[in-house]
């Protein structure tokens, strides 16, 4: 009697969460980007967010709320209602950096998050000033190590900040950091030869190396990116260790029913194999990978360990937010 009661008492429990299931989406979704229009964060939801509004047959709404270094947006999706509906854009910098280089930061990248899906891949270029003496990147190292502390390195984000330190340590090298807030003024100022070396996004880097002002060495994945044919990989110079990518994913507030997670899956999944969507993520560099949840949870995972293992070893000192 006693256990007919309690399997009665848990399949009572259960109905709300599949009846849930089973009428999602009965709504407009929304899914916050914590930057600004016009990235490669704001196309990926976009265009993630049209093809899910044609599939759902209901409104995908595309909220930016950028700020704090992508926390603004990313603490109003770790308090959402875990239903499905309010949906982040996320990436490396509010799955593993943001913890790292700050305190007191207001959700837990590995506890408030349910992953569920990492959609695309966009590796980094490794590029110097067109002036400095070195054809390729065992060149640069040799030329660097020649010369310990002359050269430096720019970074757009703490992610390729901790990119370049990266770098440094594979290589063996020593090179003065100098931050920017944002692309535009690193690459400026790489163009402009105030600082030696950038490590940033194809798109953003692959326009001014084929116009000869910049020199790029390597991408950062073991073999050569599409978008960038004649550029070699650093494993081709035999450096191992120096893979690293500027990656988007969707994660939804812990607690949001699996059934859900899958359908939001699978829709996605099947969005990046259409045509035109991959068309358009081409044109940004961007490989389309639509990876289930539990790849991404693990792949989320290993990149929180192993960004805070360099920012260990660089004796980095996380700072507070909003400092």
């Amino acid at each position: 009697m006693r256990i007919r009661l309690l399997a009665a008492a848990l399949a009572v429990a259960l109905v709300p969460a599949t009846a849930a299931a089973q009428t999602y989406p009965a709504r407009a979704l929304r899914i916050v980007v914590p930057f600004p229009a016009g990235g490669v964060a704001d196309i990926m939801a976009r265009t993630v967010g049209q093809k899910l509004a044609e599939g759902f047959g209901q409104p995908v709404i595309v909220d930016n709320r950028a700020g704090a270094s992508a926390i603004i947006g990313s603490e109003i999706v770790a308090r959402a209602t875990p239903d499905g509906y309010t949906l982040l854009l996320a990436n490396l910098p509010v799955m593993a950096i943001n913890s790292i280089t700050f305190t007191k930061l207001p959700y837990d990248p590995l506890r408030d998050y349910a992953p569920v899906t990492m959609l695309s891949d966009q590796p980094y270029i490794i590029a110097i000033h067109a002036s400095i003496p070195a054809k390729d990147l065992p060149d640069f190292i040799r030329v660097a190590k020649q010369q310990p502390g002359k050269f430096t390195f720019g970074s757009a984000s703490s992610s390729t900040m901790l990119a370049g330190e990266l770098f440094k340590l594979v290589a063996g090298i020593d090179m003065t950091h100098v931050p920017y807030k944002g692309s535009t003024p690193a690459i400026n100022d790489l163009l402009g030869g105030q600082i030696t070396l950038l490590i940033d996004p194809v798109i953003t880097l692959a326009p001014h190396a084929a116009g000869g002002r910049i020199r790029a060495l390597a991408v950062t994945q073991v073999q050569r990116s599409k978008a960038v044919p004649n550029v070699p990989s650093y494993s081709e110079y035999g450096l191992k260790g120096l893979d690293m990518t500027s990656w988007q994913g969707i994660v939804a507030p812990t607690g949001t029913p699996q059934t859900v997670v899958d359908r939001l899956h699978a829709e996605i999944a099947r969005a990046l194999k259409q045509p035109d969507v991959l068309e358009r993520l081409a044109a940004q560099g961007v490989t389309p990978l639509g990876l289930p949840s539990t790849e991404f949870r693990a792949f989320v995972k290993k990149e929180f360990d192993r960004w805070s293992d360099v920012a260990r070893r660089i004796k980095l000192k996380p700072t507070p937010v909003g400092s």
